[in-house]
């Protein structure tokens, strides 16, 4: 599906005064994923196990205490995102740290926060839009059983929607997914936590502005919540028979920009077609993906790359907090043993940062043993990378 229809399906629902129907809210949701997977800025060096995109699962989790949640700085971190952590630790960061129960789950606001170039994964949006918001919220099971953990056949069979909603405008018009959005998410400890990121919020801060959160759904639905026309408030709805939540952001007045905030509602009503160089990147960034996922699946099927430089093969050493660091040439690699190898996993690791020039491209790969002796090598690929880079 080109963006033209991607467009025409957005302003088919942005025009209507109901919910849009669930086969165009799938539609819509599947084709925003998939943009959003390919418009994520690759750069000369990327590292494998950490894109981001609508969708991004990423396995794996350290202890932590089942009794006390993450902050938000702690989930960015454990996203691999220390840009972001760092944002969630500044003057700007508001901590609310706010829980509300809903059918099976309880739900935690932690945090929210919102700037300029807060984040290592940059959003296509930001050359128009260049301030963004994210926040982070945990979901847990009211009677202590764990949440799905990712590699679980049930993670995601009940899917979850979470979104800033403004008051005065509709919420099926106006959400993450029409705001240029997306979302991280990890279980720990059977918590799920998720960091959702979308055009910034603050504009609409004289206004008033919740953050929405139900079961059953990854889209908004009328089911859940229920807009008032009169007042502009949205409720959630007490007979709802999934989870459905609403938080008052705290957000400073003092930032609205209602100018802004109604040139972007009105630009939301009559979105512009992408342009032919804009598309070519796309269609490059594309390219770069299924390239990346190739070198994976050669990895996991114990496939040759490329070939090693034998002078760079040497075992790992270890920081104090226990993760691995490989050092060669200007490679510098630091990373938690468990981002690499699963449980009593021996052979080599699908994860590999990537760098490289117009003529060559190189990866880190690294293996474990079965005395648990973890190597690291730095492999010249065989294969030549598409035109993005």
């Amino acid at each position: 599906m080109k963006d033209a229809d991607l467009e025409r399906m957005l302003r088919q629902s942005l025009a209507s005064a109901a919910e849009p129907e669930e086969p165009l809210n799938q539609s819509i949701i599947h084709q925003i994923t998939e943009r959003s997977r390919m418009r994520t800025n690759y750069k000369k060096r990327l590292f494998i196990g950490l894109f981001v995109a609508i969708f991004v699962l990423i396995a794996g989790a350290s202890a932590y205490a089942a009794t006390q949640l993450f902050t938000a700085k702690q989930v960015a971190e454990h996203l691999g995102d220390p840009q972001l952590a760092e944002a969630f630790e500044s003057e700007e960061a508001i901590r609310i740290n706010a829980a509300k129960d809903s059918g099976d789950y309880r739900f935690t606001l932690l945090g929210i926060v919102s700037g300029v170039d807060l984040s290592i994964s940059r959003h296509s949006s930001e050359d128009v839009y260049p301030n963004r918001t994210y926040a982070v919220v945990s979901i847990a099971r009211r009677d202590g059983q764990p949440m799905p953990d990712v590699p679980d056949p049930e993670f995601g069979k009940v899917p979850f929607f979470v979104s800033p909603l403004v008051k005065g405008l509709k919420p099926w018009q106006v959400n993450i997914a029409s705001m240029n959005g997306g979302f991280s998410e990890d279980v720990i400890d059977g918590v799920m936590y998720r960091i959702i990121s979308l055009d910034e919020v603050e504009i609409f801060a004289d206004r008033g502005v919740y953050l929405a959160i139900s079961s059953g759904s990854p889209f908004y639905s009328n089911d859940a919540f229920r807009y008032d026309e009169a007042t502009g408030e949205i409720h959630a709805r007490e007979d709802y028979p999934g989870a459905s939540v609403l938080f008052d952001l705290p957000l400073d007045a003092a930032k609205a920009d209602p100018a802004k905030a109604d040139a972007y509602v009105e630009a939301l009503s009559n979105p512009t077609s992408d342009s032919a160089e804009q598309e070519e990147q796309e269609e490059q960034e594309e390219d770069w993906v299924q390239w990346i996922e190739r070198l994976r699946a050669q990895v996991r099927a114990g496939e040759l790359i490329g070939e090693t430089i034998a002078e760079s093969v040497q075992e790992v050493s270890y920081d104090e907090s226990g993760d691995i660091e490989y050092s060669y040439n200007g490679w510098n690699v630091s990373r938690p043993i468990d981002q690499l190898f699963k449980k009593d996993q021996v052979g080599y690791s699908d994860y590999f940062p990537i760098s490289g020039d117009d003529e060559s491209y190189k990866a880190v790969l690294f293996h474990r043993d079965d005395n648990g002796i973890i190597t690291g090598r730095v492999v010249v690929l065989s294969r030549e990378c598409p035109g993005l880079c």
